[in-house]
């Protein structure tokens, strides 16, 4: 099997990468999801792949990402993994309005990936979600946060 890993750089992604190799696209390599000349970018460098894992939130990218991959590879024995959230599985209160954008884009991508997943199409759509993991950008901005799984565990369900 041949993967492609979003969000290959750091967190999650990157711990994805280690574990199945192959391709990497990443903000920092350069491969900015929100850009559409860089999402088809993306989908040629990935004709050869068996798993692309839509792992990097980028706003609406990532279902841009999703939808665009699913037209160039719907016909084909392939299989998209999308990385969703928890954020989409809840209401918000209302001291958590900061996170509704965020929030707006994983619902969207949870949506879109169950829509796809129920179009009895070649293409084999996933989508994976759990609340917090342990990174380190959550574990500094959360330092008194207890109730997480690892890296490890998070890559163990995307990967399931």
């Amino acid at each position: 099997m041949k993967y492609a890993v979003t969000g290959h750089t750091y967190g999650i992604g990157q711990r994805l990468h280690e574990r199945v190799g192959g391709l990497g696209f990443s903000k920092s390599t350069g491969y900015d999801i929100t850009n559409p000349e860089v999402r088809q970018e993306i989908i040629k460098n990935c004709k050869d792949i068996d798993v692309f894992i839509n792992n990097a939130p980028a706003d609406f990218g990532q279902s841009e990402l999703l939808l665009e991959l699913w037209e160039a590879w719907r016909d084909k024995d392939k299989t998209i993994i999308n990385v969703g959230s928890r954020i989409a599985e809840i209401e918000l209160e209302s001291e958590y309005t900061h996170l509704l954008n965020y929030q707006m884009h994983k619902r969207t991508l949870k949506a879109l990936s169950q829509t796809l997943a129920g179009l009895n199409q070649q293409c084999v759509v996933k989508y994976r979600w759990f609340a917090y993991v342990g990174t380190p950008k959550i574990l500094s901005k959360y330092p008194d946060l207890t109730d997480y799984i690892s890296i490890d565990e998070a890559v163990d369900i995307i990967l399931e």
